[in-house]
């Protein structure tokens, strides 16, 4: 596509939506997020947002929008496929401060939860109320609950 350059006022936009600390341009602290789980995937990101809720998420869009740029959302980044990882310059944004699980419903046996909840997390809040999520994966301890959604994985309990 044809897609605009980051650039130090879409920095301060991002400062103004999140705060400085989670606004992440260290090229040391970035680099983590440029290459997958296996190490065979490598993008050249140079910014990583990490927004805590949905109101953030749609300010970063929003600005991003606007501006033409670029985005990657990435969750545990453990997916083995290099489907978490920017191609080219992407705003990376990562889901790890997503992590609050809303609502456990025992009636329904529903769970809401926010996309950064970690799955062996979100297992282990389940059976504390007799229930469990219906799939289980080797990354367990570190994949996001949004990652599992939105790549449909299944695992060894479906």
């Amino acid at each position: 596509g044809n897609f605009a350059t980051l650039d130090d006022s879409d920095l301060k936009q991002f400062e103004n939506i999140l705060d400085a600390g989670r606004v992440i341009t260290d090229s040391s602290e970035v680099a983590g997020y440029n290459e997958d789980w296996l190490r065979t995937v490598r993008g050249a990101s140079r910014c990583v947002l990490k927004p805590r809720d949905t109101h953030e998420v749609a300010g970063i869009l929003a600005h991003c929008g606007s501006r033409g740029l670029a985005v990657c959302p990435q969750g545990g980044n453990t997916g083995l496929v290099g489907g978490s990882v920017p191609v080219f310059d992407e705003v990376i944004v990562s889901t790890q401060l997503m992590n609050k699980i809303e609502n456990i419903d025992t009636s329904s046996g529903v769970a809401v939860c926010q996309s950064g909840v970690v799955l062996e997390q979100l297992d282990r809040s389940l059976a504390d109320q007799g229930l469990m999520v219906p799939l289980d994966l080797g990354a367990k301890g570190s994949c996001h609950i949004g990652g599992n959604v939105s790549t449909n994985a299944g695992g060894l309990r479906l």
